[in-house]
């Protein structure tokens, strides 16, 4: 079998005994999503986002703090760490820096403003107070409205593409002012946010993430309230520019931004905010860019290098795929409890097959094994 090493940047061929036919498949080291979300109360829980992680072939993901309530204080966050334990999934997190806690103790890899509204006093005093940590950005500035950005074609309130570049810059300038050194830029959307990063990134230690969803569409395709996304579809020359960017490595990492809802209303007005993709996210990349090294290096070595971690390729932890295979998504038959996919009928390509994690089969086909102890 073919095993990639996103690690050494290098092939090997090597006989890997697998319950299930192997031929044609790639073997390499498991993902890392540096973006999902958890709902609780009826929604998304643990139980539910492990198996959808699984099948998408992701071993660590970073939930965002913005549940209900916020991880922004001790019992909350005590909760959530408490929750996932023993479980395939390696779940950590990532606090609100407006709370009452630091980022800081095990399993906890930083501050996150992800979907939660500031302004820039707000930031201000933040970033004079708390301890400085990874800061991951969800970069808008809240004080302009809008659902989608200027140009796409709906009759609602739209704010400027800029929106996203200008809050970016303001974020990082700032958190260096006030002693920040490390700054992860989320779900990237426009080419504007990509020429300040470029800049950004000779002043400071920033990285940067882009979805599946800002490189496979635009707002020329919004054709539902699953469209209905936070920060919104640019416009195509915002998606080649994405691309483009994630070939020269100035985006860094993909991650999904899983964000789970029951079926969602058709009003775009009411409808919530985000796209589930965590079980396609992989196909989803691979069809959009092509280059299967450079999906696997974006989803493996560049997310641990955010979170400083060090790792290595070993036969008894890999995610099995199938570059070849062609599927249309089915959003209906997703493990998670999210059905709100804008990929839900669309054909992608390459498919994740099976997962291995310390030497147990914990998914294979698309079916999580309950009994990972027992499944030798």
């Amino acid at each position: 079998m073919r095993i990639y090493d996103p690690f050494r940047k290098k092939w090997i061929e090597e006989e890997i005994e697998t319950p299930f036919p192997s031929k044609g498949l790639v073997a390499t080291f498991p993902f890392v999503d540096l973006h999902v979300h958890v709902r609780l109360n009826g929604g998304e829980d643990y139980s539910s986002l492990e198996e959808a992680s699984l099948v998408g072939g992701f071993f660590k993901v970073v939930v965002q703090p913005n549940t209900k309530p916020l991880i922004d204080s001790k019992e909350v966050l005590e909760r959530h760490l408490d929750l996932p334990k023993n479980r395939a999934v390696e779940f950590l997190f990532a606090v609100s820096p407006f709370g009452s806690i630091e980022a800081e103790g095990e399993r906890v890899v930083g501050f996150s403003t992800d979907g939660i509204e500031y302004d820039y006093p707000t930031l201000v005093e933040t970033m004079k107070k708390k301890k400085k940590a990874l800061w991951f950005d969800h970069s808008q500035m809240y004080e302009v409205d809008g659902i989608f950005y200027e140009g796409a074609p709906l009759p609602f309130q739209k704010r400027p593409r800029s929106n996203e570049a200008i809050a970016i810059a303001r974020t990082v300038l700032t958190g260096l002012e006030y002693g920040f050194e490390r700054f992860h830029i989320q779900h990237v959307t426009t080419k504007y946010s990509v020429e300040v990063i470029s800049f950004l990134k000779n002043l400071a230690k920033v990285s940067c993430e882009v979805t599946p969803h800002h490189l496979f569409f635009c707002y020329e395709d919004i054709k539902n309230t699953n469209f209905k996304i936070n920060p919104p579809l640019g416009s195509p020359e915002d998606r080649r520019a994405l691309i483009e960017a994630v070939k020269k490595d100035v985006i860094d990492v993909l991650a999904t931004d899983h964000a789970p809802h029951h079926e969602k209303p058709d009003d775009f007005l009411t409808a919530p905010y985000g796209s589930t993709s965590i079980e396609i996210a992989f196909p989803a990349y691979y069809t959009a860019l092509g280059d299967l090294e450079l999906v696997v290096k974006k989803l493996t070595k560049k997310p641990l290098e955010v979170l400083g971690v060090e790792a290595r390729l070993t036969e008894d932890t890999l995610v099995f795929i199938d570059p070849e295979a062609e599927f249309i998504v089915d959003a209906k038959k997703f493990k998670s409890k999210g059905k709100n996919s804008m990929f839900d009928g669309v054909r992608l390509k390459g498919k994740v097959v099976a997962l291995k994690l310390k030497g147990r089969w914990v998914m294979i086909d698309g079916e999580v094994i309950a009994d990972q102890k027992e499944n030798d």
